[in-house]
């Protein structure tokens, strides 16, 4: 059984999307604690901002949320830097806007690269590369960027969504791993990879809170498919019925409601700061924009 972790999310008023998340093992307690002391049957940040004074007034309680806070891990997409990445694109191959291009192509662009520059790009090396690589994933079409965009939904809120998800299981450094893995040949990646590929491939699973089913299914996929490349089998890490990622409401479960409070946290201390991503790096226990690791 490999050791899920626990993820919810906000959105800032700006538009970046926010994920926090807390490993199994983490401590729990405060969480309890906070609910009874805020008389909530369900702890939600919109319960805890307006008390958070009064919790202050509690020094042991405070001091607990706190060391408890620390511990998320938070992931950050911010779509803009996309979009203007797209525009700019567009303008520097000469294409005036409201004529050549509008805002829905900036759109429509801004979405393919998220996914591209994404940890989905691991399992998309095959589609391009299949003429030279022999055993490669089945049904390579069906994990183009494309067909990937239309399967979560077709809307660029979509694919910020998967594409936060997919960073958030993968770290910056593992990513990098997985792409060249994916692109050597089958003897270089059993040989020389596979106890590290194993590692990341088990610290994969994820329980997000209950928002985006359709990313769910994309994501199990790419872990079977990642899996499948470096040649292990995805049962050795997930049994039947339990797979990499799933949805759960966070009613029962502490460790995401404890998300659920650091993800909005995050995104206060984003608003009360102009969006200085050195203070987040400071309060949290990593924290990453686009797949880039902000340094603490």
């Amino acid at each position: 059984m490999p050791n899920f972790v626990y993820g919810d999310s906000c959105v800032s008023g700006d538009d970046k999307y926010v994920i926090a998340q807390f490993r199994h093992d983490a401590p729990m307690a405060w969480v309890s604690e906070l609910r009874a002391f805020l008389i909530q049957d369900e702890l939600k940040y919109k319960h805890f901002a307006p008390q958070r004074h009064r919790i202050q007034g509690n020094a042991s309680l405070w001091k607990r949320v706190i060391s408890g806070i620390e511990q998320a891990e938070i992931t950050i997409v911010d779509p803009l830097s996309y979009r203007k990445y797209a525009f700019y694109d567009f303008r520097q191959q000469g294409a005036e806007f409201n004529h050549d291009f509008n805002a829905r192509g900036v759109y429509e662009q801004a979405s393919k690269a998220l996914i591209e520059f994404s940890p989905l790009r691991a399992a998309q090396m095959y589609d391009e590369d299949q003429l030279f690589y022999s055993g490669a994933f089945p049904g390579a079409g069906s994990f183009s960027t494309k067909e990937i965009i239309r399967r979560i939904g077709g809307k660029h809120k979509d694919a910020v969504i998967t594409a936060a998800r997919a960073h958030a299981m993968i770290s910056p450094s593992e990513k990098r791993q997985l792409i060249n893995l994916c692109a050597r040949s089958t003897k270089y990646r059993l040989e020389y990879y596979r106890e590290d590929t194993a590692e990341i491939i088990r610290k994969i699973g994820r329980v997000f809170d209950v928002e985006h089913a359709k990313s769910v299914e994309l994501l199990n996929e790419f872990s079977e498919r990642i899996s499948e490349a470096v040649g292990i089998p995805y049962t050795h890490f997930f049994d039947s019925p339990v797979r990499a990622v799933s949805e759960a409401r966070s009613e029962r479960i502490d460790h995401l409601q404890a998300a659920d409070i650091s993800a909005g946290w995050a995104v206060d201390t984003l608003l009360h700061t102009r969006g200085d991503y050195k203070v987040l790096a400071k309060r949290f226990a990593w924290v990453s924009v686009n797949g880039v690791i902000v340094p603490g």
